[in-house]
């Protein structure tokens, strides 16, 4: 029974600590080897350490409590009136937050909003746990740092770090938060699993010193070091709203300092320049190490254009100026005060000075759907951007190979360098190598059609392949760009319906039906379905059952 109600107090009293704000109303001071006799409020046997800190911690009445290692008993005190030794067993004292701190705790974990809200929950998990992290086995404050500076002055930094601690789990004062942090950050050992528990304790402690701090002086030197511990522990953009703070609070020249560091290095600020040369429509973008706000902010009145017709678009993190001519360099001040979405604003004009130069060589094919006939204009369209000549290499794709290039998914795709010697060795011949010449408007795409009626002679229907390069291009910097087509007199349509699979054939010449011509269905493993012929229409028509498998 007592067993169960130790349990829903648990409960109750996890319940409650997710709802309370950032600074505990009380948390434990542990001391080891101890027993409290008298006084109990309650026994409850078969149970942890935790557990026995919770209840006395829920209980209003509790204002201590001893806990048998032995036998894993629990007794919460309502009093504690003796103090004697006692192998094997743990006492704690319910040390009460000062009804101030509580007060203007709210207001002081507001004032931290740029930290992350996790941070905020580190620090309370630590002034909950600090007096189980550091027993202070019933020595005084003073007692206490008396013994740390002891350790500091023999260079021992670790037991330093640890008695401060004790002492903090005594008194929750704001000083001996700092002192705790400040040696949390230099503390060594020989023990790594210290070093890196005290560094992750740093943190916290500072941030549990603001939230006690009860003068000026004590924030503003909190807050300080605090930037300083954000910008070791790789958030260096949370220095700058501290160090804000911390001048806010008290104007120091010291933090002034400080702040104006963190704004070169973490503050809103331009963090490169791209400019899109390649397009046919340049622009000029400027990247900002933060977002910019997407609506309610007027961008261009920040950025002196050499043009008025310039305009300005904002996009994330980027602002960019379209208008812009290739083979012009122009000259850009990105204003000061230029805001982010966060409301940071940049602190100084930036000025840049960039050339939009013309576009790099390409070529491209237009579509990706041909069908060519045997005989007449054979031709293919290729868009070219400054250039007088292509490179073109035609290659043959082996009637058995249509299907299998359908299968591993090369059919219509590029084909990149790396992919070139298995096409050559497994799927397709080479079967002609040239040039074309092709017009050139400079920085203008230009579309010119190849004729292919000399490389195409003599050769047979089928499917091929016509790469087109810059001459002497990287293959794989600058890829070349790859059209499939079939070259054929025939045209085929086909038609899927409930019915079945319809097929028409004409001829490509004139348009005409092809009567008595066979068509084969094959699946995709490469097994002949059926077979059909046209009639008089053109047309073949295979059942609905042979396209369901």
């Amino acid at each position: 029974m007592r067993r169960l109600l130790l349990s829903v107090v648990l409960a109750l009293s996890a319940g409650v600590g997710v709802a309370q704000d950032v600074v505990p109303p009380a948390h434990v001071a542990i001391s080891r080897d101890v027993d409290f006799p008298g006084g109990d409020l309650a026994t409850y046997f078969d149970t942890t350490l935790d557990a026995c800190q919770a209840a006395c911690l829920s209980n209003d009445q509790c204002v201590a409590f001893t806990f048998n290692q032995k036998s894993n008993a629990c007794f919460p005190k309502g009093a504690v009136d003796a103090v004697q030794p006692y192998q094997g067993a743990i006492s704690g004292r319910i040390v009460a937050t000062d009804p101030r701190v509580l007060n203007f705790a709210p207001t002081r974990a507001a004032e931290l909003s740029f930290l992350d809200s996790y941070m905020l929950d580190e620090a309370r998990d630590l002034a909950l746990q600090i007096g189980r992290y550091h027993s202070s086995d019933e020595f005084k404050p003073a007692d206490l740092i008396g013994f740390a500076e002891e350790q500091r002055r023999a260079n021992n930094s670790m037991l330093a770090f640890k008695y401060y601690g004790a002492a903090v789990a005594v008194s929750d004062r704001a000083d001996l938060w700092l002192e705790y942090a400040r040696l949390g950050q230099t503390a060594i050992s020989t023990n790594s699993d210290e070093v890196n528990q005290a560094r992750m304790r740093t943190r916290p402690a500072f941030i549990n010193a603001y939230l006690r701090a009860g003068d000026p002086g004590t924030q503003a030197d909190v807050l300080n070091e605090l930037a300083l511990a954000l910008e070791l522990q790789g958030y260096g953009r949370m220095m700058i709203p501290a160090l804000r703070l911390a001048q806010d609070i008290q104007p120091r020249r010291d933090t002034e300092a400080a702040l104006e560091r963190a704004i070169g290095l973490y503050g809103f600020r331009v963090a490169d320049t791209q400019v899109d040369s390649d397009s046919a429509t340049p622009r000029i973008c400027v990247n900002f190490n933060e977002s910019l706000a997407q609506a309610g902010v007027d961008y261009a009145p920040y950025v002196q254009l050499p043009d008025a017709n310039f305009t300005v678009d904002v996009s994330d993190t980027q602002l960019c100026i379209d208008g812009v001519e290739h083979g012009q360099r122009y000259r850009l001040v990105i204003r000061d005060g230029l805001p982010a979405a966060s409301g940071e604003k940049l602190v100084r004009p930036v000025e840049l000075n960039l050339y939009v130069r013309d576009r790099s060589p390409a070529v491209r094919f237009t579509s990706r759907a041909y069908v060519l006939p045997r005989v007449g204009d054979v031709a293919l369209p290729v868009e070219t951007v400054n250039l007088t000549e292509v490179q073109l290499t035609l290659a043959r794709v082996s009637d058995r190979n249509i299907l299998r290039t359908m299968q591993e998914g090369m059919f219509a795709a590029p084909i990149y360098d790396w992919q070139q010697y298995y096409f050559d060795e497994q799927i397709g011949e080479r079967i002609w190598e040239g040039t074309a010449t092709v017009a050139q408007d400079l920085n203008r795409d230009v579309l010119t059609r190849i004729p292919l009626e000399e490389a195409l002679s003599g050769q047979p229907a089928g499917v091929y392949v016509l790469s087109a390069a810059v001459p002497g291009a990287d293959p794989y910097d600058n890829p070349a760009s790859t059209q499939w087509f079939v070259l054929s007199d025939i045209g085929l349509a086909t038609m899927m319906g409930n019915d079945g699979l319809t097929v028409v054939v004409r001829q490509l010449a004139d348009g005409a039906a092809m009567a008595g011509a066979e068509v084969t269905l094959l699946s995709q493993a490469n097994a002949v379905l059926g077979t059909a012929v046209t009639g008089e229409d053109g047309i073949a028509r295979f059942e609905a059952g042979l396209t369901r498998g």
